[in-house]
Formats: structure tokens, sequence, C-alpha cells
């Protein structure tokens, strides 16, 4: 009777070291605990200083390692995805001061590029002169109701920001993820679709023969 094996192939991952096993881009499930162990601790590929920081394998290329080093007759299934983008980067101790850096550059663009949007789009809708009506309807054209909008609308920006991108003091207020979050998994997607696509275009797949 063969052996079932169920596989659930990762979309990507990152490496964490050179040598490259089958636990690292796949779960790996069967009622037979060693043929578990045994497949997880197969070696797909090891990346030398000379390769790329990505490799595109196929499940095809793992189903075959896997008949390759282990005896009797399996009954393989993936219930995952059938290609895995595995990237990798070695670890330089600068990294963590070049990230800081990073991120201290992107929150600087972040910050100006949003107050510059804001205050172009305030200039396109008249918000002065809207303010200005305002305060003429409300106090009568007392001079601390351009000030009292002013504040109003600076505060309401601010928390409508907040509530909108569902974070505030390093916490979540409801368990959704962020629009942010979205944009980020999707732009995630697009790039390892892309990577794959392009791989099997140059026929650089790690793929069965």
């Amino acid at each position: 009777m063969a052996e079932m094996v169920y596989l659930q192939l990762a979309e990507s991952v990152l490496a964490e070291k050179r040598k490259v096993l089958i636990r690292d881009v796949s779960k790996v499930v069967s009622d037979n605990l060693d043929l578990k162990n045994k497949i997880e601790k197969i070696e797909l590929m090891n990346f030398s200083t000379s390769s790329k920081g990505q490799q595109v394998i196929s499940m095809l290329d793992i189903i075959e390692e896997i008949r390759k080093n282990c005896d009797g007759e399996l009954c393989i299934q993936n219930l995952g995805q059938p290609d895995v983008v595995v990237y990798y980067k070695a670890f330089d101790p600068s990294d963590r001061i070049k990230q800081k850096f990073k991120f201290i550059f992107l929150c600087l663009i972040a910050f100006f590029g949003a107050g510059f949007s804001i205050i172009s789009y305030n200039s396109d809708v008249n918000l002065v002169g809207q303010l200005d009506l305002l305060q003429n309807v409300f106090t009568g054209g007392s001079e601390s109701g351009a000030m009292i909008g002013g504040v109003a609308y600076s505060l309401g920006l601010f928390i409508g920001i907040i509530v909108f991108f569902n974070h505030g003091a390093n916490k979540k207020f409801t368990d959704d993820p962020t629009p942010l979050q979205v944009q980020m998994r999707q732009y995630e997607q697009e790039i390892n679709q892309t990577v794959i696509t392009d791989s099997v275009r140059k026929k650089d797949v790690r793929d069965a023969d």
C-alpha cells in the first residue's frame, strides 16, 4: 500500500542558510513519522557565493527529489502552490545600520510627501475660503473662528488617518488587516508572480527532468 504524503508548498520563502531543505519551503504531513522527518531533511539546492539571490523551484522537482531519496511506493499530494520562490541574502552585520537609515529615509519621504499632498488638496478645494465661510456662519466673523476651524480640521484629519490605517501606539484597533498591509501583500504577490514568469521564460526554473 502506498504511503500518503501531503505537501503544502509556500508561495515564497526567505532562506536563512545557503542549504535549502524541503522543510524550508513546504509543510510535510504523513502518518509515517520517520518518512516525514526524512522528507523534511532532503536538500533541494544550495546557494553558492556566485549564484543569484533568488530561485524558483517547481513542485515537480520536489516530488522528483522525494522519489529519489525515499524507497517504497509513495502517493504525494500538493495542497499548496505549484511553484515557490526562494530568496536568499547573506547576513551582513552592517545591514542593521543600513535598515535603520532606510527606515528613517522612508519615514521622511512619507511625512513630507503626505504633507505636500494634503497641502495641494487643501489648495485645490479652497479650504481657507471654506473655513472663512464657516467662520462667518457660526461666529459672525470672529477672528477666533478661523483658528478653531483650522484646529478642528487638523485634529479630525489626524484622527481620520489613524483610524483609516488601523494603527495607533503600536497597537491595532481591530484584527482586520490595515490598508497598507493589504497593498503590501498584493505587491508581494505580484513580485513573486513576476519572478516566476520571468524564470519560466528564461527556463531558469528547477523543474523535473
